[in-house]
């Protein structure tokens, strides 16, 4: 049983090692200028010297700090408003429909607007990143609360819990795996976002320093980006995705009995 999940996650790293093997080889036949392609040493070496200027470093801190402030607006209001909608019908028919109408806008939509009233500062950023974890927060805890069973809140009344011990008690926890859902998402889009908003208007951050990469020619510098880029969301995704079934244990046991 553990031999073949050792043998599963190592297949995850075969399609990765054939696609840096193709990578050498191309370079090494100069298939494509070096100016468009460079040696994956070349991209190491680059992300070392980063490392050990500090610039790579300082870049991530803001950009992280960026993520998590947007991150945290949007999934808090997200949150809120998603259950809101989800416990009351009034609610849901005087805000969803224009809710469902604003969020068919594409979220890269929202750029050149905001950065007409808000500038290309930080506000534009933070802003842009919490409509990008909001939507799906808002879709999910929607779904999760509507789709409690009723037989739930009469078992609650038996015990005569206030509205706010049945929201807590009942409601929340039964809607959490939509809820979680709704936050990986978010957390995802969150990161995509940012690279977006750096990549259009930015002084800091990691796709900033794409952006200087590509102004100055300096591929080794762009391609470090971009795989930090995919690295680090793969991370928040797993990471996510651990204490998700962290706090779904439970329903794992539950489905075993």
């Amino acid at each position: 049983m553990i031999l073949n999940k050792i043998k599963d996650k190592l297949w995850g790293f075969v399609l990765p090692l054939l696609v840096l093997i193709t990578w050498e080889i191309v370079t090494r036949l100069e298939l494509f200028p070096i100016q468009l392609l460079v040696p994956p040493k070349q991209v190491v070496f680059t992300f070392i010297d980063l490392l050990k200027k500090g610039d790579l470093l300082t870049h991530l801190r803001i950009s992280f700090m960026r993520v998590l402030a947007g991150f945290a607006i949007g999934t808090s209001i997200g949150f809120i408003f998603g259950t809101a909608m989800g416990l009351s019908r009034r609610i849901e028919k005087y805000f969803g429909p224009l809710f469902h109408a604003v969020r068919q806008v594409p979220l890269l939509g929202w750029m050149p607007l905001l950065m007409l009233w808000l500038g290309i500062g930080e506000a534009f950023k933070v802003v842009l990143i919490s409509i990008g974890a909001f939507y799906p927060v808002v879709l999910n805890t929607f779904e999760g609360v509507r789709s409690v069973p009723k037989e739930y809140a009469e078992v609650a009344q038996v015990f005569e819990y206030s509205k706010f011990k049945l929201l807590r008690k009942v409601i929340i926890p039964a809607a959490l795996p939509s809820i979680l859902t709704g936050i990986r998402i978010a957390l995802s889009m969150s990161w995509l976002l940012l690279v977006g908003a750096e990549l259009m208007a930015a002084s800091e951050g990691v796709g900033f320093l794409m952006t200087q990469g590509r102004r100055f020619f300096q591929t080794d510098v762009v391609m470090v980006g971009v795989l930090i880029i995919g690295v680090i969301g793969l991370v928040i995704n797993n990471t996510v995705a651990r204490i998700e079934k962290y706090f779904l244990r439970w329903s794992r046991t539950f489905e075993a009995g």
